[in-house]
């Protein structure tokens, strides 16, 4: 089942934005028989062992995890494995490859892009691959108290992309959390690492929002990390229901700039 469970499997490079920043959103990303089949199998968190009774808590279960559960679906596993692979990885590259040498013109000129070896992360011994990609189950526990579970941020410098595919439950109710598409207002881009306040997140009143992309069933947000991937959630109100979605990441080292750490 490889390539068929590919979230790029229908990207084109025209679909990749460039402003402002490397960035993909596709609705439909799936097939409809494979998100069909994700979607009623999606793992509980008590077969994950997640804790979900705190407001509004990001949670995530990695592929590392998830291989080694029985309780988890096979093609859950499969799902995971496939998007933390050197086939993924290399979708990736043939997608953003350009917009990725422009962002970082010092680091991937020569043609290292092509020839990192990918591997999953936290499966692959550290030091055997270039870039290791993690597939996650992920989700926002229900919210008691109105609040957003991250506001305008970067990721941390060690990630080369971020992604999520949404995968809205039906009968979801819920008002917010959806993803804000930001960037710097002009008095504030010349030194960008000055309006850094802590945890990667920065002052709102130092960017402003130019999209929101909505929190909807089989939609794929993908993104090139640099200092100008500014993004955030809106505010959720109280609702019982859980947001779910599944979170992709791929880390390099040295990171690509100095923020450090985990996020």
């Amino acid at each position: 089942m490889t390539g068929s469970l590919s979230l790029l499997q229908r990207a084109t490079p025209a679909d990749v934005k460039t402003s402002p920043y490397p960035l993909l959103v596709l609705d439909g990303a799936l097939p409809v028989e494979l998100y069909t089949a994700l979607e009623k199998s999606f793992p509980s968190t008590l077969a994950m062992g997640v804790y979900d009774k705190k407001n509004n808590h990001r949670w995530n279960y990695s592929n590392s995890k998830a291989r080694r559960n029985w309780l988890i679906p096979q093609i859950w596993k499969q799902f995971l494995a496939y998007h933390s692979s050197q086939q993924f990885y290399d979708e990736i590259i043939a997608l953003f490859e350009g917009p990725i040498k422009k962002a970082y013109p010092g680091r991937f000129e020569n043609g290292e892009l092509g020839k990192m070896r990918a591997g999953a992360r936290n499966v692959d011994p550290e030091g055997s691959r270039d870039v290791f990609l993690d597939a996650m189950i992920s989700g926002n526990s229900p919210v008691t108290v109105a609040n957003s579970v991250r506001t305008t941020h970067v990721d941390a410098g060690d990630k080369l992309f971020s992604g999520l595919l949404y995968m809205r439950p039906d009968g979801y109710d819920a008002i917010g959390g959806d993803l804000t598409i930001s960037r710097f207002r002009p008095e504030y881009t010349a030194d960008k690492m000055a309006n850094f306040r802590g945890q990667y997140v920065y002052d709102e009143d130092r960017v402003e929002v130019i999209e929101t992309v909505p929190y909807a069933k089989n939609r794929l947000v993908l993104f090139i990390n640099t200092l100008d991937s500014l993004h955030g959630v809106t505010v959720r109100q109280p609702t019982r229901h859980q947001r779910l979605f599944v979170n992709l990441v791929g880390e390099v080292d040295p990171p690509l700039y100095g923020l450090f750490g985990k996020n």
